[in-house]
């Protein structure tokens, strides 16, 4: 991350902190029941806090720690990814491909050094991810059985896909930070960063569907019919005259 010391480039990393922390605190406060999707999307939240806590406030500048937090950010955006396909085949090829990838992605780091081919390696896992966002959606908006403004998974696509766009898009144009001038290296962070608080606006919006639901499902059991009576098995009464 770049050094500056104005005041909006320190006050749009802390909007993001408290954004990434809004999702946590509705899914908790709502009490929604646990799913492997929800469990990842409050790890990426809290990873989320984390990074912009470490690289902005801790030790920001710090090469190695951007990477390490880039490669994990990626794992868990990709896992989240498996989780919202339907297809059994299709969630093993991408394990398959999640473990490929992160095998080459180390190898290199541990032959030309953790700072390696950084620009064209974020570009790679943007644009990764993008393709799988749009792929993700294009399902999600085939099934005409879901209504699509409900679905949390809709929102978590929606939210990956306008920040990572957003990286690919700022990587093509300004992706070699040597050469470029420190302003523009700045405005390119500052983009990337308001990526991230829309991508956090619609991860609040997946966690408050996700209340919704589960609040309408407990709903549903509370109002179901009382179970109808049993019915006897006795003989019919018979008058003798």
């Amino acid at each position: 991350m770049v050094k500056t010391g104005g005041s909006i480039f320190i006050a749009l990393p802390l909007v993001v902190m408290l954004l990434s922390l809004l999702p946590v605190y509705i899914l908790f406060v709502r009490k929604v029941t646990v799913s492997a999707i929800l469990n990842v999307l409050r790890a990426l939240c809290l990873f989320v806090f984390l990074q912009y806590l470490t690289l902005y406030f801790i030790q920001p500048g710090v090469a190695a720690l951007q990477t390490a937090f880039k490669l994990a950010e990626f794992t868990l955006a990709f896992y989240l990814f498996k989780l919202l396909m339907t297809s059994a085949q299709t969630k093993d090829l991408m394990k398959m491909g999640l473990v490929s990838f992160l095998s080459v992605i180390i190898t290199i780091y541990a032959l030309k050094g953790i700072a390696a081919y950084a620009g064209i390696i974020t570009l790679i896992q943007s644009s990764l991810l993008t393709v799988l966002a749009i792929v993700t959606l294009y399902q999600l908006i085939s099934n005409r059985q879901i209504m699509i403004a409900n679905e949390p998974g809709f929102w978590i696509a929606g939210g990956l896909l306008c920040y990572n766009g957003m990286v690919v898009l700022m990587e093509a144009v300004a992706g070699n930070p040597t050469g470029l001038p420190l302003q523009i290296q700045q405005e390119k962070e500052m983009i990337i960063t308001i990526a991230d608080m829309l991508r956090m606006a619609f991860f609040i919006v997946a966690a408050t569907m996700a209340g919704k639901n589960n609040k309408e499902d407990n709903n549903k059991i509370e109002e179901a019919p009382p179970p109808l009576p049993p019915i006897s098995t006795r003989p019919p009464f018979k008058i003798k005259y």
